[in-house]
């Protein structure tokens, strides 16, 4: 971890130096420039199981995903998607220590569901080895909307980056090779706050651990198309939103492979959101079966 001392030093620097954006949004290209996820290396036509980690806005979308990894293959099951996501389960609580309830809420469900030859859910898939994170930074280190007040906060956006190496490097204990994360999308209400998560992200991939991937930018994403692509709510992802995050994973996942042909058929295919979260959640408690 740099020091907390050079970290402030850079943030001054930076501030005296720059004019700060509106305290509404953060700058557009907060993100940076990440690195894309490994171009044709995750779909290698190896069979594989992907576990999704995150939470509420993450309950549909990965069907999509799962419907355009089978159409990528021709139709068939050869990567498969396991949803482990939880309800208000941001970063922090994928970081508590085990006996603790969030831990026995996230790590301890997706253990449970996926891994061993016991897993209650993954039947014949084999365990996972990617993960793809859709995941936040609200209330890491007691602050409710997150540690990345502004765009030059170099220590919070540190302290985040701390936070998600963590997470990282637990979920590689498990035997997962390949971690990829993208952020929270847009969320007006927690604004600059959620959009400056990306600038944690952007420090934790300078780390240059080798199996640590940038997902997609799904803030810039939903924010170009807020209100349009939100529930009534304006926090979760409506019909388009899900549609919009699947593309986007499926092109990180399957780089210059992917096929614009899937895409137009997402895009012109009618999803019935609310049922499909209904399915996902019935299918956690070991009620529903997953498809």
């Amino acid at each position: 971890m740099r020091s907390p001392y050079l970290a402030l030093c850079t943030s001054l620097l930076l501030a005296s130096a720059c004019a700060h954006p509106r305290p509404e949004e953060p700058a557009s290209n907060a993100s940076g420039s990440f690195p894309r996820s490994v171009d044709g290396h995750v779909l290698d036509g190896q069979e594989k199981s992907l576990v999704v980690v995150g939470y509420s806005t993450s309950y549909a979308w990965p069907e999509i995903l799962q419907e355009m990894l089978d159409l990528h293959v021709g139709g068939e099951r050869r990567y498969h998607i396991l949803n482990a996501v939880q309800g208000g389960a941001p970063v922090q609580m994928w970081i508590e220590a085990p006996g603790q309830r969030e831990y026995e809420r996230t790590i301890g469900a997706m253990l449970r569901d996926f891994w061993g030859e016991d897993a209650k859910l993954r039947s014949a898939a084999p365990e996972p080895t990617i993960a793809i994170c859709q995941q936040s930074l609200q209330y890491t280190h007691g602050f409710p909307r997150g540690p990345v007040s502004t765009e030059y906060d170099m220590v919070g956006a540190e302290r985040g980056a701390d936070d998600m190496e963590f997470m990282a490097a637990r979920l590689r204990s498990f035997g997962l090779e390949q971690v990829h994360i993208a952020m929270h999308i847009y969320k007006k209400p927690v604004e600059p706050e959620v959009g400056n998560e990306r600038i944690a992200l952007r420090r934790l991939i300078e780390r240059g651990h080798g199996y640590i991937y940038a997902g997609p930018d799904l803030w810039q994403i939903s924010y170009e198309t807020f209100p349009e692509s939100f529930a009534e709510d304006g926090l979760h992802p409506n019909e388009l939103g899900n549609k919009l995050m699947a593309i986007a994973w499926y092109e990180a996942l399957a780089g210059n492979e992917a096929k614009a042909e899937i895409i137009a058929r997402v895009r012109a295919t009618k999803y019935d959101i609310p049922a499909m979260m209904q399915t996902y959640l019935a299918w956690r408690r070991g009620t529903a079966k997953s498809n």
